[in-house]
Order: structure tokens, then C-alpha cells, then sequence
């Protein structure tokens, strides 16, 4: 994820940080379940894959997301989490990998 939390880094001026709508699906013993959040994170599109680095406070639970679907102003993605950590900063970095 080095890579991923560089080139989220690099590209602050061109992809600032605004409030994105987060619905993703976390697998539990019971099913799946459905969940929600508002976060402030920044979008970096890298090919079929996005970037995603929300600022702290964020769900716990959207850490072992499996599918996750970000709406903000000016952008929609849907996708599978490829990977999923905290920087040293507290900041939760996913990697998606986009679909439909």
C-alpha cells in the first residue's frame, strides 16, 4: 500500500478533500450487512483502481469493507476493496478496483 499512499499524497492540490457519501458491505457471521457513512476523503482515479484517504473520524467497520460505493459532488465510483489500511496519520487508505 506504499505505493497507493504516495500517489494519494502527491496529488493534494489537484484532488482536495470533500465530504463523499460511503455506502459499502461488510460480511459478519449473520450475512451481509449494509452500511453508510459521510466521511471528508480525497479521490484519486488511478486507472481502474481509486484511491480513496478519508480523514479521521471514520467507521471502524469500513475497514473490513468488501464493496463500497462513493458518491460526492462531482463524482460516483462503485467497487471492491483490493486493500484496505491506517496511515500514521489515523487516515483510512483503500484501494477500489471500479466496476460497472
Amino acid at each position: 500500500m506504499k505505493n497507493t499512499t504516495r500517489l494519494a499524497m502527491h496529488d493534494n492540490a489537484v484532488n482536495p478533500f470533500q465530504r463523499l457519501k460511503i455506502d459499502y458491505l461488510q460480511d459478519t457471521l449473520l450475512g451481509v450487512n449494509p452500511l453508510s457513512c459521510e466521511c471528508m476523503a480525497k479521490v484519486v482515479q488511478a486507472g481502474a483502481s481509486v484511491l480513496l484517504q478519508i480523514l479521521a473520524p471514520w467507521p471502524e467497520q469500513l475497514l473490513k469493507a468488501h464493496t463500497v460505493s462513493i458518491k460526492g459532488e462531482s463524482c460516483t465510483y462503485h467497487g471492491v476493496v483490493v486493500d484496505a489500511s491506517k496511515n500514521d496519520a489515523s487516515e483510512l487508505l483503500l484501494n477500489i478496483e471500479l466496476q460497472g
